[in-house]
């Protein structure tokens, strides 16, 4: 079905508005998602502040160079393409395919409905592999997590070392004058 002029000029916009508010963002392949599958994850991507946008790759590539983002070559995108955009997190859109990809991942075929299709990090644009990676990243808070429960047990461990040498040597120090004898 053609999509008029107008239509596609409200949807180039519109997608340039949420690039400009964007932290991070990354494009999914879809291949034999059905509706209730593409609901399902638009709904879950909204819960998170995410949005989901079907659009002609053409048009996201224009939306990307109108706002100053990296040049996306349309031709390295494979396939049906949506765009995931997050206004906070840079990984999160990534990281949230990763997930769709192992939840809409059928086990007769082996494959996905869903796959990456790159994204944008750190001023680039990322092909699959390095979107693939990008996903693997743990997102702030975890990193954060991670910090401030490494620098709680550092101290616990120390002290257990100390308390439990200091009683080996309480021990060995009361019972000496049984072998002083």
């Amino acid at each position: 079905m053609a999509i008029s002029r107008s239509t596609k000029s409200d949807q180039l916009a519109t997608l340039e508005a949420k690039f400009k508010e964007a932290k991070g963002v990354a494009f999914i392949t879809f291949n034999e998602l059905t509706v209730e599958e593409a609901q399902v994850m638009r709904r879950g991507l909204r819960a998170e502040g995410m949005t989901y946008t079907v659009i002609k790759k053409t048009l996201m590539a224009l939306a990307a160079k109108n706002v100053g983002l990296p040049e996306v070559n349309v031709d390295d995108l494979e396939g049906a393409v949506a765009v995931i955009v997050s206004p906070t997190d840079e990984i999160a859109p990534a990281a949230s395919i990763k997930k769709y990809m192992a939840e809409f991942f059928d086990k007769e075929t082996k494959t996905s409905k869903v796959g990456y299709g790159g994204c944008f990090f750190e001023g680039k644009f990322c092909d699959v592999a390095a979107t693939a990676i990008i996903a693997e990243t743990p997102s702030r808070e975890e990193s954060l997590a991670k910090i401030v429960g490494m620098l709680k047990s550092g101290p616990q461990k120390l002290h257990g070392v100390f308390n439990s040498g200091f009683q080996k040597l309480y021990n060995v120090l009361e019972n000496a004058s049984s072998f002083a004898a």
